[in-house]
């Protein structure tokens, strides 16, 4: 199957060849990855054509070009996604780690642990950066690349959903009793 959609010659294609292949889908194979991952997107890009020039004796026959040049992109943001993702995990274990080295209470912080787990990671990370880490909301805004207002309102609605969620309740009330430290 391989072999009957490569080119019906076993020639490189040509370096203007390739030229006109990069002009033709390097701006719509760049919007994808932009949707996709943002920033990161040119480096990505480069990576794609920097494949396909290397394996140019495998393109599939040339009405496929297209088609090969985007699954060697969605290739790439699957590894760039899943190394984001152990990248964050590795974040979140290390932050766990940390709350609960720290505290007297480990029921509570598990509790508040998987509270936090249920909002965005952007607003998990305000949280992290400005309760945690002791930044103004300013600084974490910077951080997490976002407006400073934008971030206020964010970080508010993320407190305010952490309040109102039922377990910290139950924890704030459990707290209030005299044997307890506060949160």
């Amino acid at each position: 199957m391989r072999r009957a959609q490569a080119q019906s010659t076993d020639e490189e294609m040509s370096e203007s060849a390739f030229e006109e292949l990069f002009r033709r889908t390097a701006p719509e194979v760049h919007a994808y990855l932009r949707r996709r991952i943002g920033a990161e997107s040119e480096d990505l890009l480069g990576e794609v054509f920097v494949i396909a020039w290397n394996r140019r004796r495998d393109l599939p026959r040339p009405e496929l070009h297209r088609a090969w040049l985007f699954g060697v992109a969605r290739r790439l943001v699957l590894v760039h996604l899943r190394k984001q993702r152990q990248s964050n995990q590795a974040a979140v274990d290390l932050a766990r780690q940390g709350v609960l080295a720290s505290s007297a209470d480990p029921e509570r912080d598990s509790v508040v642990l998987r509270a936090m787990e249920a909002l965005p990671e952007r607003d998990r990370e305000l949280i992290r950066l400005t309760i945690w880490e002791g930044l103004t909301t300013a600084e974490a805004a910077v951080a997490v690349a976002m407006r400073p207002g934008a971030a206020r309102v964010r970080l508010h609605r993320a407190r305010r959903r952490l309040a109102n969620d039922p377990s910290i309740r139950g924890l704030m009330t459990r707290d209030r009793r005299p044997n307890h430290a506060p949160l």
